[in-house]
């Protein structure tokens, strides 16, 4: 049984709620990668480097809440699968469904290559018993698995811990580079290069895969949904827009392509030009707690996406199941060769993110409202026009993913 958008309109609101699902959809966001956004960005300036993220964050706040459209129209446990089988058919189901789990499962192996490492160090100081290699792996999916098997309140009740250290972090990076920020910096322009940043923030503001199992969780409320993916994506755009002025205005043009060109961390210029040795630590638990957020986020994504797909009758062995499935192949993968995969996501990242955070949410409204004309109260107003430019707007970074693949940044 689905509840209509107008239906969902009507319910009360609980602010903690609210909150919970915000930090959530803004956990899933904000990845380690936030780190390197500066050194594509900075390439443009400042301002033009807040305009198109300004940009990318309406985009993407808007899809999230076309997204949330089409969930309303879905019964209970419906994911991209069911979505687009009953409004795209059986072949929009294959493509749809293959690029997510291509896209998630290359992400949770990005996840287990730099955060396997990180989790397994930590752990073993506190253990006193060596946890690295496959075993590092293999401890970081087993944390994992019995964090999702254990349901979204335990996901929701560490995502919060691990928010508050994150934010710790990050105000600790802000406070030491702050100092060297100058207008001189901050003012240079180069408006030609600012959508070269795009694809990346594309992939930074990566929400969308948790909106259906948030909207069930929530008993379909839209009017929580709606502010949850509101304040949800405005912490990463906060967050993007403050590190960038910081880097941008703090750090000379020559030493962040110098940076990028070496695939170097910024936060290692940061450190030469402060003097705070203590900088790289707080990077690390900073991309620690990055990547365990974002982790909860997809890996929960992931499970409910497979439980969609997957009929099995007994709740005990399907769970069991539905968690090696979730696990086990990135696991192997990352086993086998984690960086084919790391690239992998470099690769596709930046279509597949363009395609399911993007374009598949309009293609759903759209056939939802004007082709199957389900009845309901838009959630984003603008009609038939509004889905025509977004619809553009993310074409046109689909194909600036194809460009820069092509050409390179320059």
């Amino acid at each position: 049984m689905s509840i209509s958008p107008a239906e969902a309109q009507a319910s009360p609101i609980s602010w903690r709620n609210i909150i919970s699902a915000s930090l959530l959809i803004g956990g899933t966001s904000i990845g380690a990668g936030m780190l390197g956004i500066p050194l594509v960005s900075a390439q443009a300036g400042f301002l033009p480097a807040f305009l198109i993220t300004f940009l990318v964050w309406i985009f993407m706040y808007s899809t999230g809440i076309l997204f949330l459209e089409a969930t309303l129209w879905m019964h209970k446990g419906a994911n991209v699968l069911s979505m687009a089988e009953r409004f795209l058919g059986k072949r929009g189901k294959i493509i749809s469904g293959s690029i997510f789990i291509f896209l998630y499962y290359c992400l949770m192996v990005a996840y287990f290559a730099a955060g396997a490492p990180m989790l397994g160090d930590v752990f073993s100081h506190i253990l006193g018993i060596p946890i690295v290699g496959w075993h590092s792996y293999a401890f970081f999916g087993v944390v994992f698995a019995l964090i999702i098997a254990a349901g979204l309140k335990v996901i929701d009740r560490l995502n919060y811990i691990l928010m508050i250290g994150l934010f710790i972090a990050y105000f600790a990076l802000i406070g030491a580079g702050s100092e060297m920020v100058s207008l001189n910096r901050l003012i240079p322009s180069s408006w030609a290069k600012m959508t070269l940043a795009a694809p990346m923030l594309f992939s930074a503001f990566g929400y969308h895969n948790i909106v259906p199992p948030l909207t069930f969780h929530y008993k379909g409320n839209a009017k929580e949904m709606r502010w949850a993916i509101l304040i949800g994506s405005l912490i990463p755009f906060v967050v993007y827009t403050i590190w960038q002025w910081m880097i941008i205005g703090g750090v000379p043009q020559d030493n962040i392509f110098t940076a990028f060109q070496e695939g170097a961390a910024i936060t290692q210029t940061l450190e030469s030009m402060t003097g705070y040795r203590w900088l790289p630590k707080i990077s690390q638990v900073f991309g620690l707690f990055a990547i365990i957020t974002s982790m909860l986020g997809v890996a929960y994504s992931v499970f409910d996406f497979l439980n969609d797909g997957i009929k099995i009758k007994n709740s005990t062995y399907k769970k069991v199941f539905l968690c090696l499935l979730t696990f086990v192949p990135p696991f192997v993968m990352t086993m086998i060769n984690p960086s084919i995969f790391v690239i992998a996501i470099g690769i596709a990242g930046g279509f597949g993110e363009a395609f399911l955070n993007g374009l598949l949410p309009i293609w759903l409204v759209w056939v939802g409202r004007y082709i199957h004309k389900l009845e309901s109260k838009p959630l984003l107003n603008g009609g038939k026009k509004t889905l025509v430019f977004l619809f553009l707007f993310g074409a046109f970074v689909f194909f600036l993913e194809i460009y820069i693949l092509v050409f390179g940044q320059h």
